[in-house]
């Protein structure tokens, strides 16, 4: 996302804020195409899902149009949006696990993560719980994971977007990768 479209994220987001009705419609169609990507990635390559690309994008937007975002500028969006999906991602292989007790082989790529390739439901529901622990830890560190996991940003436009360097979103990765492993050995 340029600086230019970030400025109008930013823009609708203070619309929206302020009460402007058209302003979430706005949103919805300038990053919409975003979302759709960042959700393709986060289901590529899995066996069998309980969501599709266009109902994870959906059902993640219905959530954040529940009520105005509080979001104030670009990387409190991308947080945002990165919850929302997780949330989703989460709700949605707990759902299918009560319907189908555990049936299929539901993954989830964790390439952004390190070494661990493919996440099935379980390792996926232990992540969800993994990162909420590490955002006690160190916040920043969870919006590095969630934005490179689960939105798939590159490391320079997550480094642009939180305000630090590359090289610490490299740091942050290094860490993050490894709490990840141990927390889910």
């Amino acid at each position: 996302m340029g600086a230019e479209r970030a400025k109008d994220v930013t823009e609708l987001l203070a619309a929206w804020r302020a009460g402007d009705d058209s302003a979430p419609e706005a949103l919805a169609g300038l990053v919409y195409a975003d979302l759709r990507a960042m959700a393709a990635r986060r289901l590529a390559g899995n066996v069998r899902m309980p969501l599709q690309t266009t109902e994870l994008v959906h059902e993640a937007f219905a959530r954040l149009l529940e009520t105005p975002i509080k979001a104030v500028d670009r990387e409190h969006f991308f947080r945002t949006v990165a919850l929302a999906l997780r949330q989703v991602l989460t709700d949605a292989i707990r759902r299918d696990r009560a319907e189908k007790r555990g049936g299929g082989a539901l993954t989830v790529s964790l390439s952004a993560a390190g070494d661990l390739a493919v996440a099935g439901p379980d390792t996926w529901l232990n992540i969800d719980a993994a990162l909420a622990e590490l955002e006690a830890l160190d916040a920043r560190k969870c919006r590095v994971v969630e934005m490179c996991l689960l939105l798939g940003l590159e490391q320079a436009e997550v480094a642009e977007t939180l305000g630090v360097s590359v090289p610490t979103i490299e740091r942050d990765l290094r860490f993050a990768r490894a709490w990840l492993r141990d927390r889910l050995a």
